[in-house]
Parts: C-alpha cells; sequence; structure tokens
C-alpha cells in the first residue's frame, strides 16, 4: 500500500475505532494464491457503512469479499482495502426469509432445512456467501439464485434502498450490483415444505456435485456462451490436464483450474489465457471469464 494511502488508512481506522487485520489470499482465497492486503472485518451494518464512507471521503480504493470463492486475488499490495462481509452472518427465518450478505450459503440452506423453507436447495454445496451469489446470480443445473430472490437490501450512493427482484436486473451470471450498490441482505421467496424434504433435496444436489473437481479452485473460470457449454469447448479442445507451473485444469471439468502444487497468481493468470486463445483457435469462440479479477 502507498506510503499516502497507508497514512489515510491509518488516520481513518484510529478516527472510527476500528481495527485492520492483514488478509492472506494464498491462505484466504478458494484457490489459494495471492499476496497481503489491509482488510477490515465490519461487525455491524454501521461499521460496514463507516468503513465504505470513510474510504469513499479519503479516497482510499476498496473492495468488498465474501468468501473469495470465485475470484482471482491479486499478487501484491496495491493499495485497495478490502472490505469483508463473513462477520454479517444472521439469518432469520418467517414468511420471508432474510439473510445478511455475509451469511454462508450452507450456513443459510441448514436454517431452511430446520424450518422447512424450500427452493434454494440447488445452492447446496457451493462454497459462496448469500451477498457473492446475489452479486452474481449463482446458478447450477439450470436453476439460479434469482428465482429465489424476493428483494435485495443494499447501500448506495450514501443511502439504504431494497430492489425488487426486477429491480436487480438479474441475467445470466449477471445482476445491476456488478456496477453499483453494496450488497448488505437479502429476502427470499421459498416454499413451506418439510424439513425432511428439504434435507432430501439438499442430499441430491450435493450428490449431483461430487463430481466435480476436488482441491484448491474458483469453480468454473468461464461463463457458458450462448447454447453451448464452456466446459465441453475447452474439453474438445484438449485442455484437461494442461499445465502451467502449479496450475492445472482438472481432469474431471475443463472449465475448472485447480491449484495443484504451489501455484501463483501468474500461473493462473498465463493458463487462463491459453485456455481462452485455444478455444478460440479451434472453435472461433471468444470466452468469457466467470470469476472476478481483484
Amino acid at each position: 500500500m502507498g506510503n499516502s494511502n497507508v497514512d489515510e488508512f491509518a488516520l481513518f481506522l484510529k478516527s472510527e475505532q476500528m481495527q485492520a487485520v492483514e488478509l492472506n489470499f494464498s491462505k484466504c482465497s478458494t484457490i489459494g494464491v495471492g499476496g497481503v492486503a489491509r482488510a477490515i472485518y465490519p461487525r455491524s451494518f454501521t461499521e460496514l457503512m463507516t468503513a465504505l464512507d470513510g474510504c469513499q471521503r479519503r479516497n482510499i480504493p476498496f473492495r468488498i469479499l465474501g468468501k473469495m470463492s470465485n475470484v482471482l486475488p491479486p499478487r501484491a499490495d496495491d493499495g485497495t482495502v478490502y472490505i469483508l462481509t463473513t462477520r454479517l452472518c444472521d439469518i432469520s427465518m418467517g414468511e420471508a426469509p432474510l439473510a445478511y450478505a455475509g451469511a454462508s450459503v450452507n450456513a443459510f440452506l441448514q436454517e431452511c432445512k430446520r424450518q422447512g423453507k424450500s427452493g434454494a436447495e440447488f445452492l447446496a454445496g457451493i462454497p459462496c456467501t448469500v451477498g457473492g451469489a446475489a452479486y452474481m446470480n449463482a446458478g447450477v443445473s439450470g436453476h439460479y439464485f434469482s428465482d429465489v430472490v424476493r428483494s435485495v437490501i443494499v447501500y448506495e450512493n450514501g443511502e439504504l434502498k431494497t430492489y425488487s427482484k426486477d429491480a436487480c436486473e438479474y441475467a445470466y451470471k449477471h445482476s445491476r450490483f456488478m456496477t453499483g450498490g453494496i450488497i448488505l441482505a437479502v429476502v427470499f421467496d421459498l416454499k413451506q415444505s418439510t424439513p425432511f424434504d428439504v434435507e432430501s433435496r439438499i442430499r441430491a444436489f450435493l450428490l449431483r456435485r461430487r463430481g466435480l473437481p476436488k482441491g484448491k479452485s474458483m469453480g468454473c473460470v468461464f461463463k457458458n456462451p450462448e447454447g453451448c457449454s464452456a466446459g465441453l469447448l475447452l474439453d474438445g479442445a484438449g485442455l484437461k490436464g494442461v499445465r502451467v507451473g502449479g496450475a492445472v485444469v482438472a481432469a474431471e471439468h475443463a472449465n475448472f483450474i485447480i491449484n495443484d502444487s504451489g501455484a501463483t497468481v501468474e500461473d493462473v493468470t498465463a493458463l487462463i489465457e491459453l485456455m481462452r486463445r485455444t478455444v478460440y483457435e479451434k472453435y472461433g469462440v471468444a470466452l468469457q471469464e466467470e470469476i472476478c479479477y481483484l
């Protein structure tokens, strides 16, 4: 972090009685690569909004993160402050279940099971937060997060706002929040069922995921082009098992990159470019990343 940002950041923390910690991306991200950076873990929405406002007033660059399951971290500290939501993890069940942005999807599903709330079981096994799923419109097997959203509560331009499902502008791997607004919580539209039925559906979706690659990864690297599967294109291009340094294309699914043996950010980046170029040369299809770059 540049000296001016370090000074501004230290003054900001002191003035707001907040504490920063060192964030080691190689230990915290699901791909297990990256350098270190300064991070804040707000314990309440008030602290979160204070952190956001403080960074904006002092022109300190910041990013919001959850479980870091669909991101490629930076190689080194570039002055960005990372604000992690994982302590904002409250979940409440009722006629309209609500979960804070930092709640893990799997913790939310356990509450759904206890209360017999059905509809979100397809998210089982996805290692992300509710906020991350709402941001990316996470999906699997033709089901998408937007299928179970009633509304999303955000902090935007210094105000609390509630967006209806339609106003969230959901599409394939897309939401309006990719261009603005900090997701605070999601209100869900679920159906009443029984704990037994919800658990059975969770187990069924977990069973479908057993064939996915094991190990440190970011999940699927590329979006599916319209009308076809990125994984099949990558497989057809002979990319399974291709390696750059410690990063390797998974043998089980060609749209996954595994940190096999001490991969670096540079290894992963180079492998992504190799995959993209190879598919374009063979099929004339330009793949677009699903992952987010930090």
